[in-house]
């Protein structure tokens, strides 16, 4: 029971974070045209890394909720967790610099 339960929260978690990722990207320039800031270009690429930052922490969830509870632990499975937690740390670094950079 129990790990049909995270199975679950883990999917709609997932689902739930790859929804407001593709929003945010879309919703670029609205989002910061509402913070108000000066440089817009550079402020839009900075809400666009930061949306796929949720993509790639939705990924890093999926492999550590669902596949790794359904399917047995293995060298693919490590290696894609590893590689998507690289890119939610290069996309955050990079949000937050081109973030200060648009203000």
């Amino acid at each position: 029971m129990n790990r049909s339960v995270l199975i679950a929260v883990g999917a709609v978690w997932t689902v739930g974070l790859i929804v407001l990722g593709l929003w945010g990207w879309q919703r670029a320039e609205a989002i910061v045209t509402l913070m108000g800031w000066e440089k817009r270009t550079i402020s839009a690429w900075s809400v666009r890394c930061a949306a796929a930052a949720v993509i790639s922490a939705a990924e890093v969830l999926l492999m550590l909720l669902v596949v790794e509870r359904v399917y047995r632990r293995d060298a693919f499975c490590g290696l894609v967790k590893l590689s998507a937690l690289l890119a939610l740390m290069v996309c955050t670094v990079s949000a937050v610099a081109l973030g200060l950079a648009g203000r």
